[in-house]
């Protein structure tokens, strides 16, 4: 789509694929009221990028938006944007709005993000539904950035990412278990009984103690549906020998640390050595 028709294209009606389930506060729609104002070369890019693939970004970062401009091009400047330089223009477009590639922005945005906010930005970028990009996408966009900077937070972020997460607070959950020292837990791992019938997806399975921690979400406490399934849900994986630790938003801060804490109980309980 050329930026002409970009610049005269009706702003009420919705950018078709641009998905905005993390976009409570508006990056989307921040995105596509400042397509008029897009000169040619310049497209989304950084933290607004990953907001168009589906992916999380932090609630300070969406008040502006990210647009890049191709050298000579000077930066874009004025009020709710963030101006950035680029290389060479992009080809790639989500929903009629010309941005980078989203394992490239997720690159860029390490300028932006702190280490353990770019570990979410990634498994949301990876989600377990309609992901955005693969862990092979993400590898080789760093190493493209061999000797640049951000280039070391970057690997390291990589060695923490998981696939297949569904939400922020699972990856949260499984980040803090691992930073307490307790074991990798697979994210959404197929949980089967003795007779190879499907039980679950287990938000975070440590298979070896069949120890599960399950993330409930808002959904769970209000969907009187969502609630039936879950309990009948936890009622066999119970009979399966499996020990379900449920945690939610009321645990924070020492409520986390106590949690956490019954969790390696569970887990020595079980046979689990460090």
């Amino acid at each position: 789509m050329t930026y002409a028709r970009l610049r005269g294209r009706d702003l009420s009606r919705p950018y078709r694929g641009v998905r905005a389930r993390h976009d409570p506060t508006g990056t989307v729609a921040r995105a596509v009221a400042y397509v008029p104002k897009l000169r040619p070369g310049e497209h989304f890019s950084h933290a607004t990028a990953i907001a168009l693939a589906g992916g999380w970004i932090p609630d300070r970062l969406r008040a502006e938006v990210d647009v890049s401009a191709v050298r000579p091009t000077g930066r874009a400047r004025g009020t709710a944007v963030r101006g950035h330089e680029a290389a060479a223009p992009v080809r790639h477009v989500v929903g009629g709005l010309p941005c980078v590639e989203p394992s490239a922005a997720w690159c860029q945005a390490a300028s932006l993000l702190d280490d353990r906010e770019l570990v979410v930005a990634a498994d949301s970028l990876m989600r377990r539904q309609q992901p955005a990009l693969a862990i092979g996408d993400l590898a080789q966009a760093v190493e493209e950035r061999e000797r640049t900077r951000h280039v070391g937070r970057l690997r390291r972020a990589l060695i923490r990412a998981r696939e297949r997460t569904d939400s922020v607070a699972e990856t949260l959950l499984r980040l803090d278990a691992a930073d307490v020292g307790l074991p990798e837990f697979a994210v959404n791992e197929v949980i089967r009984d003795a007779r190879g019938t499907f039980l679950a997806y287990g938000d975070l399975v440590h298979a070896p103690t069949k120890v599960l921690l399950e993330y409930d979400g808002q959904q769970h406490r209000l969907d009187d549906r969502q609630y039936a399934r879950d309990v009948e849900r936890l009622d066999a994986l119970a009979a399966a020998g499996w020990r379900v630790i449920r945690v939610n938003r009321s645990h924070r801060g020492p409520e986390r640390r106590s949690i956490l804490a019954r969790v390696h109980a569970a887990l020595l309980e079980r046979g689990y050595r460090p």
